[in-house]
């Protein structure tokens, strides 16, 4: 056989193989909402730098009506939904408005805006939306930020652009509205807003920016990544513009900070294990604690 057809027909069968793989995926993330679902799972990103397979199971799970069920890209999921990273599993989900959230390994909460929430997920809002843990809530309309839980129900907000108004959901101190290129720590004290690290944004951009090139929205631009990693660049500028940034190295008051010791996740379902994990090649965040 002509050594140049075989060339040929070699890289034809490659691209149909390639095809074929992505082909799930691709059509899974270009879906549109059905009509009772309120987000959508538009990815999973494994160890930070690579996107999950179509069906590859071990990675979330959606707890619906108390049933358990592996998590995999395109599920719709409803209010109501709890979903929970295991230690390997960046999630991606998407609204209908426009609104995006970026979980973090081993993290978790509960579809609506997201309620019960413990991890780490970065936010980027389109209309009103609301981050609640278990004392804090931090809800903003039009605006990107960073929420983080610690052991205690202590709970870091850090704000990338706009207002977030930061809360008690027990009613224990009054609302605070926190700005951009600022952050707390709420529980048991109330929010007292400080510089950003920026340090700690630059670690944000970095992960935030590889995951959504990772999963891209539905449109398949991946205009978000850019947007998201340009809001983020114009915090970290504000701040040493006005010379802060380096007084909180966003680690909770040491009273609040316990062991950093975690037990292995069991091997047949993924880890609903709710520390913020860090994978390999990601820059370290300070140690969260369980």
């Amino acid at each position: 056989m002509n050594p140049s057809r075989t060339s040929s027909l070699w890289r034809v069968t490659a691209w149909a193989v390639i095809v074929a793989m992505l082909l799930p995926t691709v059509v899974a993330c270009t879906t549109p909402y059905p009509e009772s679902a309120a987000a959508r799972l538009d990815g999973i990103v494994v160890d930070g730098n690579r996107l999950a397979g179509a069906r590859e199971a071990g990675l979330a799970v959606i707890t619906r009506n108390g049933a358990r069920e592996e998590a995999y890209a395109g599920m719709a999921l409803q209010s109501g939904d709890r979903i929970d990273t295991g230690p390997r599993a960046y999630a991606v989900i998407r609204y209908p408005s426009g609104t995006e959230l970026l979980m973090r390994p081993s993290s978790g909460g509960t579809i609506g805006s997201l309620t019960d929430f413990v991890g780490e997920v970065f936010v980027k809002v389109k209309g009103f939306f609301s981050v609640d843990t278990q004392f804090v809530k931090a809800g903003a309309r039009g605006t990107a930020y960073l929420v983080r839980t610690y052991a205690g129900g202590t709970t870091s907000v850090v704000v990338v652009e706009g207002i977030v108004d930061v809360g008690s959901t027990t009613g224990a101190w009054p609302t605070v509205p926190l700005r951009a290129g600022t952050m707390t720590f709420a529980h048991p004290r109330a929010p007292q807003p400080t510089a950003a690290n920026v340090d700690e944004l630059a670690r944000t951009r970095e992960w935030v920016e590889r995951v959504e090139r990772l999963a891209p929205p539905p449109s398949g631009v991946s205009t978000s990544a850019i947007v998201g990693a340009a809001l983020i660049a114009a915090a970290i500028a504000a701040i040493l513009a006005s010379g802060g940034g380096k007084g909180s190295s966003g680690t909770p008051p040491s009273s609040t900070t316990p062991s950093t010791t975690t037990p292995s996740p069991p091997s047949t379902t993924p880890s609903t294990t709710r520390t913020p994990s860090t994978p390999a090649g990601v820059p370290r965040d300070p140690p969260p604690p369980r």
